[in-house]
């Protein structure tokens, strides 16, 4: 198994957790099959939003417009940058996920004034990223996003994926609307770069890769994260707790990417990880029922005294649906909308 690491850059090391696949031809096959199971970064602390007078502590869904009409999401990354630096403090990026089809899965950018209700910004266009039209079969995925100030830039780092290679992308942006041709920064074998954590801050890791510039990175090296088999990683420095957070959904072998839990671990140095005893999360265990069958990439950002979680992940269809116009013949996956959920940081880690 390749396990996996983040990477480190910019000034004062901005990194990229890079997830990678337990086998090298499931990071194409795997990601978001269709049948049903059984069934970056640390931005500036928004200091100046008020602490949370109520805590939401069951997930709601968050609608969001996605560019195929469906609404199903996967995949969400959010930044909150300094007031005056872009039209809108908040910023999010996903994919959408109709039914749990990959091929939709080309990053999207949104804009928010509370983190709440989100909108395509004025001006802008989604996706921002498209399969090249000369790679066969490239599809795109797993977009993380990050806030550099030195540049006053927003930086989308994205992954593309074909039979034989990974390639994670970087596109900037100094107004979060319009965007750079994107770049290549990593390239290595099918299977080896899953889900970027862009972390803007000091070293954060699955697999560690260095960078000066955010550019060119260095080769991996090994952390620990005893007892997860970690599928696809968010980490942040949370001030509040003095201490990284990652949120990470976990495998249980070689199977199948539908993932039914997610963990949260805790670390002083970005090395040394300290996952919770029991799951964050575990599928069918939230009211709205957004989650039935899946639990998949989960951001989060620190307000005031409190952590707000954005989820992504699945519910079963019903076996009678009509999709296309055609009965479907097996249970499907429904992406959800967005789903968040407020928790204070006294629930991150035992006091």
């Amino acid at each position: 198994m390749n396990e996996c690491r983040a990477v480190r850059a910019f000034a004062r090391r901005l990194e990229v957790a890079v997830a990678c696949g337990l086998v090298a031809a499931l990071a194409a096959a795997c990601e978001h099959s269709s049948v049903a199971p059984g069934v970056s970064d640390s931005d500036p602390r928004p200091s100046s939003l008020p602490a949370l007078d109520v805590v939401k502590r069951f997930i709601a869904p968050d609608p969001v417009a996605t560019f195929d009409g469906s609404g199903q999401v996967a995949h969400p990354d959010v930044v909150y940058t300094p007031p005056g630096a872009f039209a809108y403090p908040w910023h999010l990026v996903l994919t959408p996920t109709p039914y749990g089809i990959a091929t939709y899965e080309d990053p999207s950018v949104y804009a928010s004034v509370d983190g709440v209700s989100w909108r395509v910004e004025p001006g802008a266009v989604n996706p921002v990223a498209q399969p090249r039209p000369d790679a066969f079969g490239e599809q795109l995925s797993d977009p993380a996003l990050v806030y550099v100030p030195e540049a006053r830039e927003l930086w989308l780092y994205y992954r593309s994926f074909t039979a034989d290679s990974d390639l994670v992308w970087l596109t900037r942006s100094g107004d979060a609307i319009t965007w750079t041709e994107p770049a290549v920064v990593l390239a290595v074998a099918s299977g080896e770069a899953l889900s970027p954590s862009v972390v803007h801050r000091a070293p954060t890791q699955l697999f560690v890769r260095e960078s000066a510039d955010g550019l060119s990175w260095s080769s991996p090296a090994p952390v620990s994260l005893p007892g997860l088999m970690p599928w696809h990683v968010f980490v942040r420095w949370v001030d509040g707790l003095s201490m990284w957070v990652m949120a990470t959904n976990v495998k249980r072998g070689s199977g199948s990417c539908l993932t039914r839990r997610l963990y949260l671990a805790t670390s002083g140095d970005g090395l040394e990880w300290t996952p919770r005893a029991r799951p964050w999360l575990v599928a069918g265990g939230d009211l709205a029922g957004l989650f039935s069958a899946v639990v998949y990439r989960t951001a989060f950002a620190e307000v005031g005294d409190s952590l707000r979680f954005w989820y992504s992940g699945a519910s079963s269809v019903d076996p009678r649906c009509d999709l296309a116009g055609a009965a479907c013949p097996r249970p499907l996956l429904r992406w959800s909308s967005l789903g968040t959920e407020i928790r204070p940081l006294a629930d991150v880690v035992p006091r």
